[in-house]
């Protein structure tokens, strides 16, 4: 069961991992501030693949990189 404060922060920011898998690194309440962080984190970071997800599962902290192409709340900026 989530908690309450968990299910505020559906928006998220995932790194792709060398292993061909998703990490989470952020949780955000708005697609603007994750969007806004995601632009951040590109600009320090240009080198690593970021995507920002919704993500309304709040618990897994892994996704699959295959499932990433059919989801379209996915956006790479």
């Amino acid at each position: 069961m989530l908690t309450y404060k968990d299910r505020l922060c559906c928006w998220a920011i995932a790194r792709l991992l060398p292993t061909q898998q998703w990490i989470i690194v952020a949780r955000f309440r708005s697609r603007s501030d994750a969007d806004g962080h995601f632009q951040f984190l590109r600009q320090t970071i240009p080198h690593v693949k970021f995507e920002v997800v919704f993500d309304r599962s709040g618990d897994t902290h892994r996704l699959s990189a295959t499932c990433r192409p059919s989801n379209p709340v996915t956006s790479a900026l």
